[in-house]
């Protein structure tokens, strides 16, 4: 399945500083970027309406600074929850809601899931849905599923998924179902601190029925990844294994991939914000030999 598409870059250098793991959102008709590492955990809240020219709508949030959050839209505004802490060794159980990216409630101090970062979230019929990450108290890592209805009160839908014990994975809404791509296991030994990267992708339609659609993508086991829906197919792109990785892959059905680049004009990096905006995909930031604050835009060849 031929996709011709190049990556230009649109900002070399972006006001915000260098950085990856930040959250990312578009709402109300603008891209956000929350938070992040630079290095240094930051609670800056930055907001564009074309992702070229941004403007900070606080340079210190209420929220304690924090990378690998959970940030979702829902009920007409954002929301920023849990993450990696300000020391780097523990993770946030934290809610926070905000209309303006100014403003910000502390909707629950520590919600029932627990400490956690690099998890997955979505919305998904109407409620918000966290499904695994991590605990760097002790590396502690999930396949629970956890749903919300307000952003208050929330439930255990699963203790154990039928997916391994993951963060730092994909997680998209995508043809009526919930998705999870890939993801990996964390512990101690930096730079070598990878226990376990997956490959394997899962759709659930039905409450947290779980099925497997690959247990081998073509993508290939990684982390740090980012995960979008754009054009009607799900993208994977850079990454982490064994070194930053620079491609980018996209999908129909979640089983069949195809490599729109196998190495793409950007440095390779992790963690950068990926979202889709004004019918574009775009890709920011990241770390790769170092932490960029550069801005590539997908162009599709007529």
């Amino acid at each position: 399945m031929s996709y011709e598409a190049s990556w230009e870059l649109a900002c070399e250098n972006a006001p915000w500083s260098a950085r990856d793991s930040a959250g990312e959102l578009v709402f109300d008709g603008k891209a956000w970027i929350l938070g992040g590492y630079t290095p240094g955990r930051v609670n800056d809240v930055w907001s564009s309406e074309d992702c070229l020219h941004w403007e900070a709508s606080t340079t210190s949030a209420p929220w304690p600074e924090r990378n690998l959050p959970s940030a979702v839209v829902f009920r007409d505004g954002m929301w920023i929850m849990g993450g990696v802490g300000r020391d780097g060794r523990g993770c946030l159980s934290d809610v926070w809601f905000s209309s303006d990216g100014r403003n910000w409630e502390e909707v629950l101090h520590r919600a029932p899931w627990g400490p956690r970062g690099a998890a997955g979230i979505v919305v998904h019929e109407d409620v918000i849905w966290i499904l695994g990450g991590f605990d760097l108290d002790g590396f502690a890592h999930y396949n629970d599923v956890w749903s919300s209805e307000d952003g208050r009160r929330w439930e255990r839908i699963r203790e154990s998924s039928p997916w391994d014990r993951r963060a730092m994975h994909g997680t998209v809404v995508f043809g009526g179902g919930i998705w999870i791509l890939g993801g990996g296991v964390y512990n101690t030994a930096w730079p070598f601190n990878t226990c376990a990267d997956f490959g394997d992708v899962w759709s659930s339609r039905k409450r947290s029925a779980w099925r497997p659609v690959t247990h081998s993508a073509k993508w290939g086991p990684r982390r740090f990844h980012s995960s979008v829906v754009y054009d009607g197919m799900i993208w994977v792109i850079a990454g982490y294994r064994k070194g930053n990785l620079g491609d980018c892959w996209h999908s129909p059905n979640g089983k069949d991939w195809y490599l729109a680049q196998s190495a793409a004009e950007w440095a390779p990096r992790h963690e950068p914000m990926c979202l889709v905006h004004r019918d574009r995909l775009w890709l920011m930031g990241g770390f790769g030999g170092t932490l960029y604050n550069d801005i590539w835009v997908l162009r599709r060849r007529s």
